[in-house]
């Protein structure tokens, strides 16, 4: 009897440490859920506030483009005796010298081709800083080293991009106004805002260049498709007269695809240019940036390696020459040995004085 009772006994507390254990065990779960339900409430709550703020941002976005193209719609505002004054002493802007800018959107490569103009190499101290991102938040002015070329001073403009003004803003707020000629420089897209440049060059008849950067790194891309493709295509039959005809084209391929760059660009450039209403004939320059820094340095250069890199230096330097009377004259086949922008070989005593 005594066993019993106390296994009775026994059984009792196990099942009222049973029913104490479910007890907590539902306790805690409902704490657990409780948790589970604040942390979903303050998780709606961090992902509505992002949603607004994301919102808010994109309505100012939308505001401020609405804002730009209504500027860009009214007449352009001509800089005042006074600020056209103020301007050239916030460039640096000095008499006598020939200063040329080179703007486009970021990342277009303006920092290097500003190096290739002066005959300088990436990386050593007075070069421009280059960058695969818009390097410049403020304009630089780069005097060039070398004696012969003492005359020349590039500015390397901030992209569009880097400053909230309109397309035609851009124009006053960086001064574009003041210099001799202008290059507008692109990569891979003709842009918006590289027509604006354009249309205000020709308001205030500025000479205005447009150039396409990294051509070599364009159509190397271009040769490496082509000979994919050509490779995807071969037969195992190496006397196949398909055979022959891939090898034929597998030597012209760097040929090939350099035209169809050329061809390409200027098309797109020719359309954009008909649309602004702006000369669709207009010329583009198509550069390579290590092309162009053997030709100042006066090296030899391959004939495969050149495109426009001689036209885009002859060209400007004309362009100059009609705006500056005293301009030197350029010669495309200088007599001197050294650099084709040495002043000194482009003409008369009176061009060099």
């Amino acid at each position: 009897e005594q066993l019993r009772v106390e296994r009775e006994k026994a059984a009792a507390e196990a099942e009222a440490a049973r029913v104490r254990l479910e007890e907590k065990a539902r306790a805690k779960e409902q704490e657990v859920m409780e948790q589970l339900r604040q942390s979903k409430v303050e998780q709606e709550k961090v992902v509505a506030e992002a949603r607004a703020a994301q919102k808010l941002e994109n309505e100012l976005a939308k505001a401020r483009r609405n804002e730009n193209k209504l500027a860009d719609l009214q007449p352009l505002p001509m800089p005042t005796q006074a600020e056209f004054e103020q301007t050239k002493r916030e460039r640096q802007y000095i008499e006598g010298l020939l200063h040329f800018a080179i703007a486009g959107t970021a990342g277009s490569g303006k920092s290097s081709l500003i190096n290739a103009f002066r005959g300088i190499s990436q990386g050593v101290a007075t070069a421009a800083a280059t960058g695969v991102v818009e390097t410049t938040v403020s304009i630089g002015r780069y005097e060039d080293p070398h004696p012969d070329r003492s005359k020349f001073v590039w500015y390397d403009i901030p992209g569009a991009g880097t400053i909230n003004v309109s397309q035609s803003g851009y124009f006053i707020k960086q001064g574009l106004y003041i210099f001799d000629a202008i290059i507008v420089l692109f990569d891979s897209r003709f842009v918006d805002t590289d027509i604006a440049i354009l249309e205000n060059c020709r308001k205030f008849n500025i000479p205005a260049f447009i150039v396409r950067s990294k051509s070599d790194e364009h159509i190397k891309a271009i040769a490496d498709e082509m000979r994919e493709a050509l490779d995807e295509d071969e037969s195992e039959d190496e006397e196949d007269v398909r055979s022959k005809d891939r090898e034929v084209r597998r030597q012209r391929i760097d040929a090939d695809a350099k035209a169809k760059y050329m061809t390409v660009t200027r098309q797109n450039v020719k359309e954009n240019l008909k649309k602004a209403g702006l000369d669709q004939e207009q010329k583009v320059y198509l550069v390579s940036r290590r092309t162009l820094l053997r030709i100042v340095r006066g090296k030899q250069v391959a004939p495969a390696k050149i495109i426009d890199e001689y036209d885009l230096i002859k060209d400007v330097m004309a362009s100059v020459k009609e705006r500056r009377i005293n301009a030197p004259v350029f010669r495309p086949n200088p007599t001197r040995k050294g650099s084709i922008l040495n002043p000194k070989s482009w003409g008369s005593g009176r061009g060099r004085k």
